[in-house]
């Protein structure tokens, strides 16, 4: 999934393609995610998850494989129309694996969704961390074809690995996870629509990078895919090493304070975004250096703002009377997932587009604008709320069946 974004944007460019379609391409995978994930949801009821698991990884690879061919096709039109049939498909693929796993992960540790969920998200960090590196060393070694012959080959080699390691999970424990009810009453409470919201900016600030940082840092310092890579992966880096570190803090202080955490988060995630571009008028130097400390900022930050919103949807959702049960967990983890995956679509496309007719600069200084704005609204929303997870739970109101 990250190994296109140090090579991907020059190759594009050198046959035509535009940024805003580079920006689409890039996109076209988390539009697949959202439309198919409710299918998913459907369907681990139908057919044992490890098989789904086994299928995805199998799509996957032939997908990874076959786009290593692309740098052979001259016309642009059929060109880009490949990029995007493969990206659906991979999509798809990364839809299945994740509605699968999440599945597993619920009926192996029932008790303890929380935490997997942020230790799950640690492995997200490092995958994302060392894609573009792999990415633009492969690159380097090999052209276009090599990332992605490499990876696709591993991807299928590791399908056996997976029918042995993954357990089979009973189809009496996967229907549970079905859920009929409940989500239209969840995205009525307040705090759940400001933390959804939250994820999406930080989202966005992820992804809007994808198809303007290779293009920005070629363009200002003549910079190499493999240097676009190692820079990138210092944002994923700083994500994955620092998510330990916030979720045991955010066991320790609980949800009523779990907001403050969020808010520093943004505050944080602004900063580190003005850094990047840098901001105008702010005398802050372009250099490639500032590039590295911007984005472990920002790394260090945006995992902060992310990592407590899950444990605090849930605990929202249940102060509010709804059930602490799988159902719950889904719903929130369903809303949670479909929104990131939203920010996944506007970040790249939105960066895009902003880059082309403003430049990088402006385009960061908007990104990070969006952080600060986002934050300001929790502080003012939370600071003056009479209503917390635990006063919830003092007034005893009836649990709602979900």
């Amino acid at each position: 999934m990250s190994i296109l974004t140090p090579f991907f944007p020059k190759e594009a460019e050198m046959k035509g393609m535009t940024l805003d379609m580079s920006g689409l391409t890039f996109s076209m995978f988390a539009v697949v995610v959202v439309i198919t994930s409710p299918f998913m949801g459907f369907l681990v009821s139908l057919v044992n998850p490890k098989n789904i698991i086994v299928g995805a990884l199998f799509l996957s690879g032939l997908c990874n494989i076959g786009f290593g061919f692309f740098a052979n096709i001259q016309s642009l039109d059929y060109f880009t129309l490949a990029c995007f049939t493969t990206r659906i498909f991979e999509g798809i693929a990364a839809s299945a694996n994740s509605v699968a796993i999440f599945t597993i992960l619920a009926s192996v540790f029932p008790d303890r969704i929380g935490g997997i969920m942020g230790i799950v998200e640690v492995f997200v960090g490092l995958g994302l961390s060392v894609g573009p590196a792999i990415g633009g060393l492969l690159y380097n070694l090999g052209g276009f074809s090599m990332p992605f012959w490499v990876i696709g080959t591993i991807t299928i080699a590791f399908i056996p690995v997976t029918m042995i390691a993954l357990p089979v999970i009973p189809y009496q424990n996967v229907n549970k996870m079905e859920n009929k009810g409940g989500i239209f009453e969840i995205i009525k409470i307040p705090s759940i629509i400001l933390i959804l919201c939250s994820n999406l900016i930080t989202a966005i600030g992820w992804c809007y990078l994808s198809p303007i940082f290779e293009p920005h840092l070629r363009k200002e310092f003549d910079a190499s895919p493999s240097t676009v890579g190692l820079l990138l992966s210092l944002l994923s880096i700083a994500y994955a090493i620092s998510s330990p570190i916030w979720g045991k803090i955010v066991d320790l202080v609980g949800t009523e304070t779990t907001w403050k955490l969020i808010v520093v988060g943004l505050f944080g995630s602004s900063i580190g975004i003005v850094l990047l571009g840098p901001t105008p008028y702010l005398n802050i130097p372009n250099q490639i250096w500032m590039k590295a400390v911007a984005l472990i900022v920002f790394g260090l930050s945006s995992a902060l703002a992310l990592l407590p919103t899950f444990k605090s949807m849930l605990d929202y959702a249940i102060a509010d009377g709804f059930r602490d049960n799988e159902s719950t967990s889904g719903i929130i983890s369903g809303l949670w997932t479909s929104v990131y995956s939203l920010g996944e679509i506007i970040g790249p496309i939105g960066g895009a587009a902003l880059d082309e007719n403003f430049g990088f600069s402006i385009c960061s200084t908007v990104v990070a604008g969006l952080h600060l704005l986002m934050g300001v609204v929790l502080f003012i929303f939370f600071a003056n709320s009479r209503k917390s997870p635990k006063k919830y739970h003092e007034m005893l109101l009836p649990m709602k069946v979900t």
